[in-house]
């Protein structure tokens, strides 16, 4: 039996203690992390001990049912640990190939549902230690893959590099171009927070032509998308958008939508667009696959409130955002923007603490191109928003047509 190439740990599990070290007793976030604690941990010691660890009578089985039992009769991730547990106690015989698959469905729940992407991070990273190569590749490739981005969210830009690297050593000896390409993705992202903008956009076009060559629709869209975050990022947001439009209508997996469609919406918003972008942050808030999206729709929306000088839009969606788990880049642009919002409303204290913490953030992640654009707001020269007299012609008539889709879009989704 040939186990996947995990990293070693000091402390299995370590980020459902941190989360039990910080929450509430009894609060919401303990009960899910206490759950899916000793659910992994039951794992880890069934392996080792073998059946008679999940036997009926078992102390461990009862007080992990116990723990699980406590989460709400609607939360998904109780029926996707109960799942994991009912497996279990079916095998006569310690057999992960059927445990992992479950134990993956509970680290998507974690990520996509929850937004827990530390916690998400660490039942991935399970996965990855327990599988078996033989049986297990595709599984594990995904969750090397999951894993990387997971990573990149909270900032563990090392890590993902690690995850990422493994996912392409495995996928090319196994020839799975499909896979390789979503790993060069993710590497190319990692340069692309780091502020290598040249280098990132070079790759990820590089992966587009191949993808479009073996008409590999997810990955020229995903890359596609990326080159579309970039372009954002070098201050060329008529361009965004026409890539991101290109990338959205390439688009078929939910999670994937969600991304493109919520992104979309930002790069609309420099360009004084803001009907068309609230247009796409409606559609995204009814058809976002998960709790994710929606974050990231209502900091636009915070965004475009304070844009439109409306004070009062931006204190409600301000307000709808206290307590979110919001990955690391998306906090940091989000407390940018507020700092630029209260700037707006003539409040420069607050404005400082919110971009004495982005900075905060910054340096503790080595996030180079936000840190720019931090700097920028502090000195004064980020304070000025693009307006639609700034896009060059060859921008216009492609945006025009985003504008009357997604107005399409809307009226549909308010029918």
């Amino acid at each position: 039996m040939r186990r996947s190439p995990g990293r070693p740990q000091t402390l299995k599990h370590l980020a459902f203690f941190e989360v039990l070290a910080e929450a509430a007793e009894d609060s919401r976030e303990a009960k899910l992390a206490t759950a899916g604690l000793l659910s992994l941990r039951m794992i880890d010691h069934w392996v080792l001990a073998g059946p008679a660890i999940v036997e009926p009578e078992s102390v461990s089985v009862r007080s992990v049912r116990q723990a699980i039992m406590a989460l709400p009769s609607n939360e998904p991730v109780r029926e996707a640990l109960l799942t994991v547990v009912n497996t279990m106690q079916m095998l006569r015989h310690v057999d992960l190939v059927p445990v992992l698959p479950r134990v993956f469905a509970y680290a998507q729940l974690l990520e996509r549902h929850h937004g827990a992407m530390k916690l998400a991070a660490d039942a991935y990273e399970t996965v990855v230690r327990l599988a078996d190569l033989e049986f297990d590749a595709d599984l594990i490739m995904d969750s090397y893959l999951n894993l990387a981005i997971c990573q990149r969210k909270t900032g563990s830009l090392e890590s993902a590099v690690e995850s990422s690297t493994a996912l392409i050593g495995l996928a090319k000896r196994r020839k799975d171009r499909p896979r390789t390409l979503r790993a060069r993705i993710s590497l190319a992202h990692v340069a692309m927070m780091r502020g290598d903008l040249a280098g990132a956009d070079a790759e990820f076009l590089a992966i587009a032509t191949e993808a479009q060559k073996h008409n590999m629709t997810r990955e020229y869209a995903m890359s596609t998308h990326n080159r579309a975050v970039v372009a954002s990022r070098k201050q060329q947001p008529g361009r965004a958008v026409v890539l991101a439009y290109a990338a959205l209508k390439n688009t078929s997996d939910p999670v994937d939508r969600d991304r493109v469609l919520g992104d979309l919406a930002a790069f609309l918003i420099p360009l004084g667009r803001y009907d068309a972008a609230l247009d796409a942050l409606r559609v995204l808030e009814v058809t976002a696959s998960s709790e994710e999206p929606r974050v990231f729709a209502r900091i636009n929306m915070v965004v475009i409130a304070a844009l439109t000088n409306s004070r009062e839009v931006f204190e409600a969606a301000s307000a709808a955002l206290d307590g979110a788990d919001i990955a690391v880049e998306a906090r940091v642009g989000l407390l940018v923007e507020t700092a630029r919002c209260r700037l707006l409303f003539n409040e420069p204290a607050a404005a400082a603490d919110a971009l004495t913490a982005a900075e905060r953030i910054c340096v503790q992640h080595d996030l180079t191109a936000l840190m720019r654009e931090v700097d920028r707001l502090r000195t004064g020269s980020g304070a000025v928003t693009h307006t639609i007299s700034e896009i060059p012609v060859a921008d216009e008539n492609p945006v025009h047509e985003v504008e009357l889709d997604l107005r399409q879009m809307a009226a549909s989704m308010a029918g």
